[in-house]
C-alpha cells in the first residue's frame, strides 16, 4: 500500500512544483522588466516638472532713476519695439518716450520673461513680460511705476521666485502686493494689498 501511495503523490507533488514554478517565474521577470521603467519615467517626469529659477532683482526709484540706470540703457529700436510688441503692452505708446530692454529673468523652452521699461521725462514704468515660446506676448505686469506728481509710486523685487510690489498710492496709502508663477510663468496672486 505505501508502494502504490508514493507512485501516486509522487507525480501529483511534481506537478504541483511546476504549476507553482511556472506562475512565480512570470511574475519575477515582469516585476523586473517593469521596475527601471517606472523608475526611469518618475525621474524624468520629476526633471521636467522643475521650473528654471527666475532672475532675483530689486526695481527701485533710487537704483532706476536716482542712480541713472534706466537712462544709461540702450533704447530700442523700431524693429525692437515691433519685436518686443511694446505697443500691445502700454497702453498709453507714443514715440515721445524712450523703451528700453532693462533685463532678462528667464529663458526656458516654453517662453521667456523680459523686463521692459519706459523712460520719460515725468513718468517711468517697468512691465514683467511673459512671452510663449514663438515669441508672443502672453501677459505684462506694471512692476515699476513713478511720476513727478508723486501721487502714486510702485517699486519690485523678485526673491525666491515671489514677486513683491510695494505700492505707495496718495488715496490708499502704502500697501504690498505678493505673486507667485506656476510652471509655465503665469502670474499668480498670493497676497492683495496687505499693510
Amino acid at each position: 500500500m505505501n508502494l502504490k501511495m508514493t507512485h501516486v503523490y509522487l507525480p501529483l507533488i511534481f506537478l504541483l512544483f511546476i504549476v507553482l514554478g511556472c506562475k512565480t517565474e512570470p511574475e519575477r521577470t515582469n516585476k523586473n522588466a517593469t521596475n527601471p521603467k517606472i523608475t526611469q519615467t518618475s525621474t524624468l517626469e520629476k526633471t521636467a516638472e522643475i521650473p528654471p529659477r527666475m532672475k532675483p532683482f530689486a526695481l527701485t526709484f533710487n537704483d532706476l532713476i536716482e542712480k541713472g540706470r534706466l537712462n544709461k540703457l540702450p533704447t530700442l529700436t523700431q524693429k525692437e519695439i515691433a519685436t518686443y510688441f511694446v505697443e500691445a503692452i502700454d497702453e498709453n505708446f507714443t514715440e515721445e518716450y524712450k523703451y528700453h530692454l532693462l533685463d532678462e529673468i528667464v529663458t526656458a523652452t516654453n517662453g521667456k520673461m523680459l523686463l521692459i521699461a519706459r523712460e520719460y521725462d515725468n513718468e517711468n514704468t517697468v512691465w514683467l513680460c511673459l512671452y510663449d515660446k514663438n515669441h508672443k506676448i502672453l501677459n505684462a505686469k506694471e512692476v515699476y511705476y513713478d511720476n513727478a506728481e508723486g501721487n502714486y509710486q510702485v517699486e519690485a523685487s523678485l526673491k525666491n521666485d515671489t514677486l513683491t510690489l510695494f505700492m505707495d498710492d496718495v488715496n490708499e496709502g502704502k500697501y504690498t502686493e505678493k505673486y507667485t508663477f506656476e510652471k509655465d510663468f503665469k502670474i499668480k496672486q498670493l497676497i492683495k494689498k496687505s499693510k
